[in-house]
Formats: structure tokens, sequence, C-alpha cells
């Protein structure tokens, strides 16, 4: 018989996935309008790129990191549905307040502040989607929520780029927190926690004979995930493919906008198309993970390392581009160069967050998650502070081309990973069979 718990399994993901969706809103809701905001403190162009690109940036990404480390211990020793509701209003309050921010410290401790939302959440919405999902429905479901994450920061793109240049930049910070605080209330009163270990296989008996999976994580345990290579693999790629995505949405409207001659809201309607395209990426290559696992795991890191490394070609063309005459003319090859590049790179994330939760056991994957989280977060937080130093070097062109070739030293990890993932994968399951043992 099916549990309950899976029997109202899609209501409850449709949910976090909306409020993942407005969470990840709120994520580059500065980067429309980095000019504007500029006029507005005063800054000169390197100021700009430093204080409102780099600094901010790095506070964000990195308390959310730190922040990400405690939820996902928490995570697996406590309420998951409780946490998520904490962690939501803990975001969503300093993105509100930012809508009201005077001066620049008020907005730098704000914007850092809000990475609390998307710091925590990650590893409660993976822990949970591992118990609400089998291995083999992990990376489509993988790919349903971050077709929601990759759709918000979309989404918060757009809203930021439209409604700035007319009614102020800190108008889209109140528009998009609004919504979580209504969804919240929704979650409480209506998801019900999975149990853990509900879908594997090897756990099967004990949920059929109402025993459950009642392990905790222990020190033990959380050491023992940094002895799994395919762990190591994943933090390690983690931190150099999330800098240009770090890097290209915190600079690349701006930079379209000032060194490529368009409006602000043609280069908006840019960088949305790269995220369209990623949102499609996302859901492909999920789907395209899915079944290549289903004929053998270790096709899911090669599929991984291929698209990764495929996707700093487009993205150097984008970068490079050149438009042909004043004000920005020639919308259809940075559109294609975009598209092509947000397409194949988003193949990869869903699939590696799949192949995480098949190779960690249900009460250490919020802790996972909030390591490889914390991984996420240093390339999204030092990316773009390293590469503020290289446009104050370089120029903004060469610095964003560095970035690019970031997505090649992750494909040479994600290709390492061929090799561990199906041996990690069969050690998990013969771990849980021995766990799962009547004593």
């Amino acid at each position: 018989m099916q549990p309950r718990e899976l029997s109202n399994r899609r209501p409850a993901v449709f949910l976090l996935a909306m409020m993942a969706l407005f969470l990840f809103a709120d994520q580059n809701l500065l980067a429309p309008n980095l000019t504007a905001i500029a006029r507005d403190f005063g800054f000169d162009a390197l100021e700009r790129d430093v204080k409102l690109g780099g600094q901010i940036s790095l506070g964000f990404w990195i308390l959310g990191g730190l922040v990400s480390l405690a939820i996902g211990y928490l995570s697996d020793v406590t309420s998951r549905k409780t946490l998520f509701l904490w962690v939501i209003l803990l975001g969503e309050i300093p993105c509100l307040l930012t809508g009201f921010a005077q001066t620049y410290a008020q907005l730098f401790w704000l914007r850092t502040l809000t990475g609390i939302g998307i710091g925590g959440a990650m590893p409660l919405i993976f822990s949970l989607l591992g118990d609400y999902y089998p291995a083999n429905r992990r990376a489509a479901a993988s790919a349903y929520i971050g077709l929601a994450m990759a759709l918000g920061v979309a989404v918060g793109q757009l809203i930021a780029g439209f409604i700035g240049p007319t009614y102020g930049w800190r108008l889209p910070f109140i528009v998009v927190a609004v919504p979580n605080f209504i969804l919240a209330a929704v979650f409480w009163k209506w998801v019900k926690e999975p149990s853990r270990g509900q879908t594997e296989e090897s756990l099967r008996w004990l949920h059929e004979q109402g025993l459950g999976y009642h392990r905790k994580i222990s020190w033990n345990d959380y050491r023992r995930l940094f002895a799994v290579p395919t762990n190591r693999l994943a933090f390690v790629q983690a931190m150099f493919g999330t800098v240009p995505w770090g890097v290209f949405f915190i600079y690349l409207n701006d930079f379209y906008a000032q060194e490529k001659g368009f409006s602000v809201e043609t280069a908006t309607l840019i960088v949305m198309f790269i995220g369209l395209a990623a949102i499609i990426g996302g859901l492909a290559g999920g789907l395209i993970g899915n079944a290549l696992y289903n004929r053998h795991p270790r096709y899911l890191p090669l599929f991984c390392a291929i698209t990764s490394t495929a996707g700093v070609v487009p993205t150097l063309l984008l970068i490079n581009y050149e438009p042909a005459g004043p004000g920005g003319a020639g919308l259809a090859l940075p559109l294609f160069f975009g598209f092509l590049s947000g397409f194949t790179v988003a193949l990869t994330g869903p699939n590696v967050r799949a192949i995480l939760l098949n190779v960690n056991t249900p009460e250490t994957r919020g802790s996972i998650f909030s390591l490889f989280n914390l991984s996420d977060d240093l390339g999204k937080g030092l990316g773009p502070a390293l590469i503020s130093v290289f446009i104050a070097i370089f120029g903004r062109t060469m610095a964003l081309n560095i970035a690019t070739l970031f997505w090649l030293i992750c494909g040479l990890f994600l290709l390492w990973m061929v090799r561990t993932f199906p041996r990690d994968e069969q050690r998990m399951q013969a771990r849980l069979a021995q766990l799962a043992k009547p004593r």
C-alpha cells in the first residue's frame, strides 16, 4: 500500500517548487539596475562592479553557504517541515526590507541576510525530494525543482529589468518577497513530511512492517560523507562550475547595456533568453539523465561532463560579440548564442543533484546538500569577487572570458565521476541493506 506521504507527493512537491521559484527570483534583482543603483549611492563604474557586483554577492553567498551547513545538519535530526518554514521567513523578510534600503550599508546587510533563504532551502528541498522519489526517478524530479529555480531567476530578472527603470530599483524586492509569505502558510497547513527512506528498495520491508527508518546522522556519518569519492568530486566541480553563472547573472545584463550599447530593457531580454534556455535545458537534462541512468549509471556523469564543457563555446561567442552598428543593433546573434549557452550548460545541474541523492543515505541527505550548497555558494560568491579584480586589471570583456573557462575545469571533475559514481551507489545500497537487517 502506498504511504500517505507518497499519495500527497504531487501537491507537496508543487508547493516546494513554487516557494523555490520566489526564493530564487530574489537572487539577481540587483543585476538589471546596477548602474542605476550606483548612481543612487554616488558610485563610479569601478565601485559599481566591486561593491554592488563583488562585495554584495560575496556576502549573500557566503552567509547562505554557512547557514546551509547548520540547516543541513538540523534537517537530518529534526522536522524538515518546521525548518523550511523558518528558512522561508528568515530569507524573505530581509528581501522585503531591501525595498526600503537608503544607504549602501543597509543594502549590503539586507542582501547578505537574504542569502539565508536560498542557502537554507536547498538542503531541505533535496532531502525531502529524496524521500518522495526512488532512485530511478530522482533526476527527473530534480529537474522539475531546477525548473522552478531557473524560472525564478528569470522572473526576478524580468521584474527588475522592466519595473526598475520606471518605478525604481527597490520595488522589485517587495514584489518577489510577498508571495512566499502566503505560500508558507499554505505549506504549513497542508504538507505532511515524508518518512525518511520510504522510497529506498533496501528499506522497503521496514516500512511495510510499520517499523520505519529512524536513524539520525552522527559525527561518524558526517565524516563518512567526505570519504565518498563522488561527494568530493561533486564539491569541487560545484565550486568551479558555478563561477560563470554567478558572474554572468551579476554582470552580463549591465555589460550588454553599457559596453555593447543595448538599452537596459533589451539587455534584460538577452539575459532572460539565457534564463529561458536554462529552464528548458534543466528540464530536458533531467529527463535525458533519467533515461541514461536507467541504461547504465555511469552514463549520467558522462553526460554532465560533456554538457558542461560544450557550453563554453557559445558563451565565449556571446561575450565577444560586437553589435553591427550603434545603439546595440543586431539582436538575433546574441539571442542565439545566449540560448545555446544557457541550454547546454543547464543540462548538467539536475543530474549532479540526482547523483548526490543516490550515493548518500536518507539520514545524511540534508547534510550532503548543505555541503554541496556551500561549495556552490563559494563559487557564486568568490567568483564575482575574483572576477571583479580581473575587471579592474583587464576590463570586463577579458574578465568574463576568464570566468567562462571555469566550466572546462568543472567538466574534468565530472568526467572523473564516471568511475566513482556506480561504485559509490552500490556501496550506499549495501550499507542500507546492512542497517535494515533485524537485530
